[in-house]
């Protein structure tokens, strides 16, 4: 008995300077995760590098008439680091889709489309040297009472009442030097 005793004692002094060991061996040099590596890689929100943009004026109106028109509206997958800003931002949706506006040097300007059930929302996204700027919300479709938006060349922005063709602007808005979403 004494004996099985010793021997227990033995196993697990081996054991855990075999843990211990292994475990200043890690710590000196950490093999980055996959996240991490993928990470670093998004330098963009979109996952697709030179993605086609869409012409402004762009207008939702315009967009439902087009029937969603994948070559007049090119979309694009977001990628993961963006999904998790949206998601952390109550934006937790079933599908994402993203429509670049502008991408340059400076700036990257986006829709994002996010679908949750019978509605889909509209979130417009600036970003610059790799990380976002602002973000609006700018419409919803899936309940009777419809926000659609319209973004002119000049990055301003009017939300509407309704999909009609003459609706009237309740809210405007203006992408600034800075990438900044401001209320006119």
């Amino acid at each position: 008995m004494i004996r099985t005793v010793y021997t227990y004692r033995i196993v697990l002094g081996i054991l855990l300077s075999v843990s211990i060991s292994c475990s200043k061996t890690s710590s000196t040099d950490p093999i980055p995760k996959d996240s991490e590596k993928k990470a670093v890689e998004e330098k963009h929100l979109l996952i697709q590098k030179n993605s086609a943009k869409v012409e402004l004026p762009f207008s939702f109106y315009q967009y439902f008439k087009d029937e969603y028109s994948e070559t007049k509206y090119p979309s694009y997958e977001l990628n993961q680091n963006l999904i998790d800003f949206l998601k952390s931002k109550n934006y937790d949706g079933e599908t994402y889709k993203g429509f670049l506006i502008r991408s340059d040097k400076e700036f990257e300007y986006l829709v994002t489309s996010m679908s949750r059930g019978d509605s889909e929302y509209f979130i417009l996204i600036t970003s610059g040297n790799n990380k976002i700027i602002d973000y609006k919300d700018i419409g919803a479709i899936g309940d009777e009472n419809p926000v659609t938006f319209k973004i002119f060349s000049d990055f301003s922005i009017e939300k509407y009442h309704g999909n009609t063709g003459d609706a009237k602007a309740f809210e405007k808005y203006k992408i600034d030097k800075n990438g900044k979403i401001l209320k006119n």
